[in-house]
């Protein structure tokens, strides 16, 4: 994995020398002030910045938990979803380090849960999402880092739509009244088929408060 992260950045230094943009060396910033960067790329959606930054990081501190969840982030953003879920497996053993924040964590598992989701590993994505919720107050997570429109509803989201790939409708109605609460509704769902459930999630959905 280290070979192809190192890939990744030499591919976007090349994109960022043809159109101008100089890299920096890696060793005259700190790890946080590389990842800060990352993000700062990540928003504004240059991604080739994103991974450079994020990489250098990972130069300065090869397991500073922050900066490999900014690259799983950017390959969730750039649709690759199986080089983002191994970034996340990694991270979240390098999160595991004394000193990362739960919020840190949060973003790291709440990636690993999308990641899955869109690679209909259902199964995988259900077990990252609950460690969120019975571990790291996933209810409260906000991507505070660079986005606040991820946020605990998105996790239910993803949930819901993890135990209706797994067909299991009791926790796929779980989530779903989770959704309704935070929006105010009443969380009284109950399932009568699949294309109803279809339809409440897809209304949930439009309802995102973020």
């Amino acid at each position: 994995m280290a070979k192809k992260l190192l890939l990744m950045v030499a591919a976007a230094a090349l994109v960022l020398a043809l159109v101008g943009c100089e890299d920096q060396e890696f060793d005259k910033k700190s790890q946080a002030d590389w990842t800060a960067e990352g993000w700062e790329a990540w928003k504004a959606a240059n991604y080739p910045l994103a991974i450079t930054s994020f990489g250098n990081a990972t130069k300065v501190d090869p397991y500073y938990p922050e900066a490999h969840a900014g690259i799983g982030w950017t390959y969730i953003r750039t649709h690759s979803l199986s080089d983002a879920a191994e970034v996340f497996e990694d991270a979240m053993l390098y999160a595991d380090q004394p000193g990362t924040t739960n919020q840190i964590r949060q973003v790291i598992y709440m990636g690993a849960a999308t990641a899955y989701e869109g690679m209909d590993e259902y199964a995988l994505s259900a077990a990252r999402g609950r460690y969120m919720l019975n571990n790291l107050n996933g209810a409260n997570f906000k991507f505070t880092q660079a986005d606040p429109r991820v946020t605990g509803y998105d996790l239910y989201i993803v949930l819901a739509l993890d135990y209706y790939g797994l067909g299991d409708s009791a926790n796929c109605v779980w989530a779903i009244n989770q959704m309704r609460g935070m929006i105010q509704e009443p969380k009284n769902y109950q399932f009568t088929n699949w294309r109803n459930t279809t339809l409440e999630i897809e209304r949930l959905i439009g309802k995102d408060p973020s």
